[in-house]
């Protein structure tokens, strides 16, 4: 444990929820707590204002616990021209790498290209010169080409019929829903008030934003907050909510899928691979995380309620069917999937163009005095876009402050060289095995000592919850305990995400409620109908997305 303490100048206060908390005025209210509503509380509350964060369900819910895990430039966003966009994303990563090397890591891209593909390889090459380009001095390693050989030395796997040449080159990689709740605990401790699963009833105010009307969705108490500056930070939901703020904001929703695979071979399993498909030459990704491989994503528009957006066995269908033509090698079939998810992105409204073709830049609007509503964007650049929005929100309030999050590293990251080493040390004399020990470390950053103590008072916390899922039963109950999981969702499905790593056995997520029922106010009854609820809900998904496709004719 000495090791472990090492690691951290202090171990950072945690989270804990009070819905009696909120007080009743603030500088700044911001609702919605993805990474956008994180980060603009983060920001606002470390330059002395005061700031109430509130989500409707959990932090992360949305967006921002549905993407591909990624910190990167965004290559392709260069054939539309959008090269503003890759530079500020670009420096982003290479921020972020720097500030916060717990939370987001190098990862090496293979690219091969096909004479099927529609960007030949000189156009790859001169994209990929231009992206180090743009990257300047963040890159760890500049792009190289590879031929034909060579790749299928590295991807036996890969289609050989066709296969031109080949690229590597850098992009990051992260636990999206971690890297929110990090931001999130920062916004705390600099001084913000935060509740999940409080939702905005009604904005205050006629002419001008002045607050709202919160509802804790847990008593379904209610209280009155006013505010100097309300941000909508909603994503997906800006439509609905739109409604309650009485305002009309454009947006154009796409959805996005992912479904868990097993491990690629272990040669490549610190790389990941950039594809496009066959029929409609779209990108999209083999990502490696947490032992699995992510394979996705879609781009597909959706027009309905946001809480109901899932994944269809169309999407399993095309993903499969096109990585069984680019990767045979694979043998992938739905029986393969471990799990899936599905989110959505809220883009500008641009008539006319296509899915993929629709601007991922940001904007930021004023639809009413008072009221700040960004709009699109992506989670790479949200630390910068937030900092304009409070830039904003300062004009607003007329306090001359600047940010300070470009220099400041994450809240959670760690403050000596020997973090990582230290770290697995500590897990090691506990029990966990290697794999299970890094992962902790890189999950947890500076509060790793929490979690270790913990799991120090029972050997049976260290067990995994599953074998396939580098997670420890003992963190789902430091999950209730000290990071405001409130349910079973938040608990397995963002905070420790083995549901949707793995096929979770009921016996599995009963062992899990029965650990963390009791913190939650759950009797016995309780905790093992929601075990089976989840279990349920898990299972049914699963058998509709792997059951083989009906027979033709």
């Amino acid at each position: 444990m000495r090791r472990c303490m090492a690691m951290a100048e202090a171990s950072l206060p945690l989270l804990h929820r009070a819905f009696d908390a909120l007080t009743d005025r603030y500088d700044l209210l911001v609702v919605g707590g993805g990474i956008y509503g994180a980060w603009t509380a983060y920001d606002a509350a470390l330059r002395g204002l005061s700031v109430a964060l509130v989500e409707a369900t959990d932090w992360a819910s949305g967006t921002s616990s549905a993407s591909s895990k990624l910190i990167h430039g965004g290559l392709r966003y260069l054939e539309y021209g959008h090269v503003g966009l890759v530079r500020t994303a670009l420096a982003e990563r290479s921020r972020l790498l720097r500030l916060g090397p717990h939370r987001v890591h190098m990862l090496r891209f293979l690219l091969p290209v096909w004479q099927d593909s529609r960007t030949r390889p000189w156009k790859f090459s001169a994209g990929l010169t231009l992206y180090d380009l743009l990257a300047g001095v963040g890159t760890k390693e500049r792009h190289r080409r590879l031929n034909a050989a060579a790749l299928r030395q590295a991807c036996p796997f890969l289609e050989g019929h066709g296969l031109n040449a080949g690229f590597a080159y850098d992009d990051a990689g992260e636990d999206d829903a971690r890297y929110c709740l990090e931001i999130v605990a920062g916004a705390v401790r600099a001084g913000a008030t935060a509740i999940n699963h409080c939702r905005m009833v009604r904005l205050l105010g006629d002419a001008r934003a002045e607050g709202a009307v919160l509802r804790d969705a847990l008593s379904g108490a209610e209280r009155t907050v006013q505010a100097g500056t309300v941000v909508l930070a909603t994503g997906p939901w800006l439509r609905a909510i739109s409604q309650a703020a009485q305002v009309s904001v454009p947006v154009r929703l796409t959805k996005g899928v992912h479904l868990v695979m097993p491990p690629l071979p272990a040669a490549l399993q610190e790389h990941a691979l950039l594809l496009t498909t066959r029929a409609d030459q779209r990108v999209y990704f083999l990502i490696p995380w947490y032992g699995a491989t992510l394979l996705g994503t879609t781009d597909t528009d959706w027009q309905g309620d946001p809480a109901t957006v899932t994944v269809e066995p169309a999407d399993v269908d095309y993903l499969l069917h096109d990585i069984s033509l680019r990767c045979p090698g694979l043998g992938w079939t739905r029986r393969d999937i471990r799990g899936a998810f599905a989110g959505l992105r809220t883009l500008q409204e641009q008539p006319g163009r296509s899915a993929s073709a629709v601007t991922r830049e940001w904007t930021l609007t004023e639809p009413r005095p008072g009221l700040v509503v960004p709009v699109g964007g992506k989670l790479t650049s949200a630390r910068a876009d937030a900092a304009l929005i409070v830039d904003r929100v300062c004009a607003i309030l007329k306090r001359h402050t600047h940010g300070a999050t470009a220099t400041r590293p994450l809240p959670w990251a760690p403050r000596v060289a020997t973090w990582l080493k230290d770290g697995v040390a500590a897990g090691m004399e506990l029990g966990l095995d290697r794999e299970l020990a890094a992962t902790q470390v890189r999950r947890y950053g500076t509060t790793l000592p929490s979690v270790h103590a913990l799991l120090a008072t029972d050997p049976a916390l260290c067990a995994r919850i599953h074998p396939q899922v580098p997670m420890a039963l003992g963190e789902t109950l430091h999950a209730v305990r000290q990071e405001m999981a409130m349910t079973l969702e938040d608990v397995l499905r963002r905070r420790v995400p083995a549901g949707i790593l793995a096929a979770l056995e009921l016996g599995q997520v009963r062992a899990v409620t029965t650990l963390i029922g009791p913190h939650l106010g759950w009797d016995a009854a309780r905790s093992a109908s929601e075990a089976q609820s989840f279990w349920h809900r898990q299972h049914e998904q699963l058998s509709r997305l792997t059951a083989d496709p009906p027979a033709a004719g």
